[in-house]
């Protein structure tokens, strides 16, 4: 990917939760060491009252609904991939990264991350087990009360606007070089 990008060309990676698409951007950059990421997970309203909430499984309140895309603050989301655009290249990578035409508007490449979902949900769960997180009844629930009738809602139909789907399933630096010679591709 190196060579001659426009500075602050967009690559955007979509995929639901689990898919890969966090792996593939840390390929990206390692591989690019001018290739700037944005990871959409870091943008969702901080206040409940500003986005999108779902009441708690346990009903003692409710919290943000990080499965639906009003969830996502995109005036700040905007704001960083504006700010990153100084760099040769940004990576925005995110479950709803394919969702806003914002977004998508901007972008040379869109790659969206095709991952069965029984594979998804183990990935997620095992991430969450590892940072902690001790209730597998509770990740459950949650998968399939929320996530995956928004994964159906909000992020699968978003397969469509991608220039390029990856099978999730491969190697890692099969998938980075694939979007590499896409992206490079795509600035020609």
């Amino acid at each position: 990917m190196t060579g001659g990008a426009p500075t602050g060309a967009l690559l955007l990676i979509g995929g639901g939760a689990g898919s890969g698409k966090s792996e593939l951007a840390k390929g990206l950059a390692a591989a690019d060491p001018d290739l700037a990421v944005v990871h959409l997970d870091d943008f969702y309203h901080r206040d409940p009252d500003a986005g999108v909430t779902v009441e708690k499984l346990d009903g003692t309140g409710r919290v943000p609904d990080r499965a639906h895309p009003g969830s996502l603050d995109l005036a700040r989301a905007l704001a960083a991939v504006d700010r990153a655009r100084a760099a040769r290249a940004v990576v925005v990578e995110g479950v709803f990264a394919l969702c806003f035409p914002e977004l998508r508007e901007r972008a040379a490449l869109s790659v969206y991350v095709d991952t069965p979902d029984d594979v998804r949900l183990a990935r997620k769960m095992l991430r969450k087990l590892a940072s902690g997180e001790s209730d597998p009844a509770l990740m459950l629930r949650n998968y399939l009360h929320f996530s995956r009738p928004r994964h159906a809602t909000h992020i699968a139909p978003t397969r469509r606007h991608a220039d390029l789907v990856l099978d999730g399933l491969q190697p890692v630096p099969g998938l980075v070089a694939a979007t590499a010679a896409a992206f490079a591709a795509a600035l020609r």
